[in-house]
């Protein structure tokens, strides 16, 4: 055999092996977008994980894990603060919207499910809702659009990602021409 044939025959030992990692790989990435996991999807994904792990590779991934599982008190400050913020981004728009009105009675409006804040709160969530499902009709015409994305498949799930990330790019891409132009 010459020496050109046990090169090519090496390059296709190593490309048959490579095309099976990435396939593992590709196979684990699907397992971890799934929104759903039926019966035996821990136990795959742990067996494909465990051909790219080391044994400390396998600990640290399994102390990450951990931290994931039970939020610490930093974790804890840190999401409060986030509602806190969106709260006061509400309440400013609200406050906006309604000259005259004051935060203290926002405040007092927002305990009561039934009050013009929680009205005013809800008729900004259908149109926003509204909006976001005529531009998805307008891009995907033919295509019927999901308000809940519990009923959607994986694909369809990231499918919308992927969307609503692309949307978000030309909205900004936008609003910097206006700015800038």
């Amino acid at each position: 055999m010459n020496r050109r044939q046990k090169n090519r025959e090496a390059q296709a030992r190593w490309r048959e092996r490579h095309i099976k990692q990435r396939r593992n790989a590709q196979r684990i990435a699907n397992l971890l977008i799934r929104r759903k996991w039926p019966d035996g999807t821990i136990e795959e994904l742990a067996g494909l994980l465990g051909m790219f792990l080391t044994r400390e590779g396998a600990r640290s991934l399994r102390r990450e894990l951990r931290k994931l599982k039970d939020p610490g008190p930093k974790e804890e400050k840190e999401n409060a603060a986030y509602w806190r913020e969106n709260e006061k981004g509400f309440r400013d728009w609200w406050l906006r919207e309604h000259p005259g009105r004051t935060r203290s009675e926002y405040n007092r409006l927002l305990r009561d499910d039934d009050s013009e804040v929680w009205e005013w709160r809800r008729a900004k969530g259908k149109a926003s809702i509204a909006a976001e499902r005529a531009t998805w009709e307008r891009d995907h015409p033919g295509q019927q659009w999901q308000e809940h994305m519990c009923g959607m498949t994986d694909r369809e799930y990231t499918d919308y990602q992927r969307w609503g990330r692309q949307r978000e790019r030309r909205r900004a891409r936008r609003n910097a021409g206006k700015r800038g132009g």
